[in-house]
């Protein structure tokens, strides 16, 4: 019925189809019931972000392609699922993003006009690959696709973020959150950007905002924790990094953040005690590494944070594609074993976007 409304509307305004417009149209995103609504419940959780939600999100998308296994929507949001996977370290690097680009490529076989497929495989480019150039064109598609996919022009931020590119990087996360305002994941993203511009009073608002849409985010909670420090609000850091802590069970990243947090707040002694603890875990993931690479940069114990680091790069961490822009890695900036780690992951050197604001 929509294809044949389409088609009729054409012919009224005397509009002439290419090849391409008639591939498009014939195209039927599925004729199973049930595998929509599996796609439905998957998009829902999947925007919660939480790491439960993103799990759920993961299985209902399974259960959409068992309904319709020719159903390339369902392809596309399995993998913005394991993107999400590894991105916010749920799941292992090296398990997420591998499922996420087969899931993006199988989806772009059956249908290759899905802006959900192309922004995953761009994810998979940045945070996996580090082929930057590969991301940028996997971004830039995906927008051209559908210009309204909020999550499209997010990545998209993620790369100009990589490339030093603030400002634009923040204009990109300012017109997700108004494609979505009700994504807490995206309000969050939003404020840690604005962060990087040194103003930290208007990205605590943005954050705030994120809060009240989900409190119990973790993503929202780790950049309050550090946008506090940065501010020079160590209590509420402090509260904030317990309640991290609370939400994730005292596992390794809640403790290695904490220790974080407290090398931030000047109590030295307390962060080396947890540093101490952790350096006895076997198989950190490659985001508390990171977490605990940057404690010992603020220490100044640049071996040892170069140490972790190189471990990270080792798990392909995605949170190494920020490396050029990181705060905490001022002190190690002149060495060159970090300029020999960017040239490694083919990250080219940026300066600093904003000096530390008071």
């Amino acid at each position: 019925m929509q294809e044949e409304l389409a088609r009729q509307i054409c012919e009224n305004l005397q509009l002439q189809l290419t090849p391409e417009d008639e591939m498009r149209l014939a195209r039927r995103p599925t004729q199973n019931r049930e595998a929509y609504q599996f796609l439905l419940k998957a998009q829902y959780h999947l925007n919660r972000s939480t790491r439960e939600s993103l799990q759920r999100g993961l299985a209902y998308a399974r259960q959409a392609i068992e309904a319709d296994p020719a159903y390339g929507a369902a392809y596309a949001w399995m993998s913005v699922a394991y993107s999400l996977l590894g991105i916010f370290d749920v799941v292992p690097s090296a398990e997420a993003f591998p499922k996420a680009k087969a899931a993006a490529q199988k989806a772009l076989e059956i249908d290759d006009s899905l802006a959900e497929a192309h922004t995953a495989l761009g994810v998979v480019r940045l945070y996996y690959e580090w082929d930057w150039s590969g991301a940028e064109r996997s971004c830039k598609r995906a927008i051209e696709l559908n210009p309204n996919y909020a999550w499209g022009h997010a990545i998209w931020s993620d790369w100009l973020m990589a490339m030093g590119r603030i400002e634009e990087a923040i204009t990109e996360d300012l017109l997700a959150v108004e494609l979505d305002p009700l994504s807490a994941v995206l309000n969050a993203r939003l404020g840690m950007k604005i962060s990087l511009r040194g103003d930290y009073g208007r990205a605590l608002e943005q954050l705030q905002k994120a809060l009240e849409l989900e409190p119990n985010l973790v993503y929202t909670n780790e950049m309050l924790a550090r946008i506090y420090s940065r501010k020079g609000m160590y209590e509420e850091a402090l509260a904030t990094c317990q309640r991290v802590v609370s939400l994730c069970g005292g596992n390794p990243y809640s403790r290695a953040l904490s220790c974080l947090i407290l090398a931030m707040a000047g109590k030295m002694d307390e962060a080396r005690k947890i540093l101490s603890e952790l350096k006895g875990y076997r198989n950190l993931d490659s985001e508390p590494l990171v977490f605990l690479a940057e404690t010992c940069s603020l220490m100044g114990e640049k071996t040892e944070a170069f140490e972790f680091l190189e471990v990270a790069y080792q798990q392909r961490g995605s949170k190494l594609s920020a490396l050029n822009i990181a705060p905490n890695f001022r002190n190690i900036r002149t060495d060159p074993r970090y300029a020999d780690l960017l040239r490694r992951m083919r990250l080219p050197r940026v300066p600093l976007p904003y000096p530390e604001a008071s």
